[in-house]
């Protein structure tokens, strides 16, 4: 039995530490104080205990987007050692500055900021358990993000930075751009459950601010009613946080009429663990083979609503998410509340629109001042 192969069973606290002692013993992974040592480790065993302790551990629940990310970040690095014929017991201070300049000359900011903190996770890694003997990540310059709900054009260093793009819709051509969202359907079987699907998908992003990841994790057990009888979602966000969104009348109608369609019990019951959106797509029996939709899925719903609509192509679900906080914010709804509602980890992100909404409406304070 492996180290995968033991976090991934059921057994008892004796059988892990006996385990642990047995397997790290044989393989010579601790010191002389009985802590984990990788200096005569393989490359093997640093890789997967990397990943086990740091990226992967099993108390931590992690979506399939940031799985996919962890290893587009670890096939990038293993790309780049195999381009220049070094193995990871090669890495110094020269290829560090290598790899860094690599990063960001290849990749637009947001990549290139989380390509170099996965690298630096395991240069840390390394130092922690003696694989390196230097501490190597101290080397990164990380490049510095713009914070905000923006498209920044990205350009190289020797450009001059272009136009900026605010990621967000008006609230006209957002219920404009919703009400597409069940008519790019073009099934005929299951019509009517697809279109009363889309239109709930459109109407939580544009009500509740979800993520896309969020809004794909639902089941119809995330909702439930308070003491006094309003409808809530319940959320496990970013960093396995926790948060309550109240759910609007007229999505609450539109949820309870897609899962009368679906045949599906519309009772609450937050024992249901059961997917809440589905993709049907079975040719036999497309009501009785669902599987959870996928953001591929979402994403297609979205970019053809939007093609169908004739709108802002650049739309993505993400984009529902910041003019939800938007107009939160225009209509007096207080910071703290929506820094809540949207799940941000610190106020001072929610704040950055805030500030481009008075930013937004300077001109009406400059036209109070009687200055001839």
């Amino acid at each position: 039995m492996d180290y995968l192969t033991l976090l991934n069973q059921n057994v008892t606290d004796e059988q892990y530490l006996a385990f642990l002692q047995d397997h790290l013993k044989h393989r010579q992974l601790l010191d002389e104080n009985r802590n984990l040592s990788l200096e005569h480790s393989t490359e093997q065993d640093f890789l997967e205990l990397f990943f086990l302790e740091k990226l992967f551990p099993q108390d931590k629940r992690l979506s399939p987007h940031t799985v996919k990310a962890y290893r587009s970040d670890a096939k990038t690095l293993l790309i780049f050692l195999t381009d220049h014929s070094l193995s990871f017991r090669d890495i110094g201070f020269p290829e560090v500055k290598a790899y860094n300049k690599f990063i960001k000359d290849k990749y637009a900011v947001k990549s290139a900021r989380r390509k170099l903190e996965f690298f630096r996770r395991l240069l840390d890694f390394g130092y922690e358990t003696q694989f390196y003997k230097a501490f190597l990540s101290t080397w990164i310059s990380i490049p510095v993000s713009k914070k905000g709900h923006y498209i920044i054009e990205e350009t190289r260093h020797e450009e001059a930075q272009t136009r900026v793009q605010v990621r967000e819709l008006n609230q006209r051509d957002a219920e404009i751009l919703i009400s597409f969202f069940p008519k790019i359907v073009k099934a005929t079987r299951s019509r009517e459950q697809l279109e009363k699907r889309n239109l709930l998908i459109g109407y939580l992003l544009y009500t509740t601010g979800l993520r896309a990841s969020e809004l794909l994790s639902l089941n119809w057990g995330s909702f439930r009613y308070n003491r006094k009888g309003f409808l809530f979602v319940d959320i496990i966000g970013k960093g396995n946080k926790p948060r309550s969104i109240p759910i609007r009348d007229e999505t609450k109608d539109i949820l309870f009429s897609y899962r009368k369609s679906m045949g599906e019990p519309v009772e609450i019951n937050m024992q249901d663990t059961s997917p809440l959106f589905f993709a049907l797509y079975n040719k036999n029996d497309p009501l009785f083979n669902k599987k959870r939709l996928t953001y591929p899925a979402l994403y297609k719903i979205v970019k053809e609503a939007v093609q169908l609509a004739g709108k802002n192509l650049s739309v993505t679900p993400h984009w529902f998410r910041h003019t939800f906080v938007t107009l939160l914010l225009e209509n007096d709804v207080p910071l703290a509340v929506v820094k809540d509602w949207a799940g941000h980890s610190d106020i001072s992100t929610t704040n950055i629109y805030l500030e481009r909404i008075n930013q937004d409406n300077s001109y009406i304070h400059l036209n109070k001042v009687n200055l001839f």
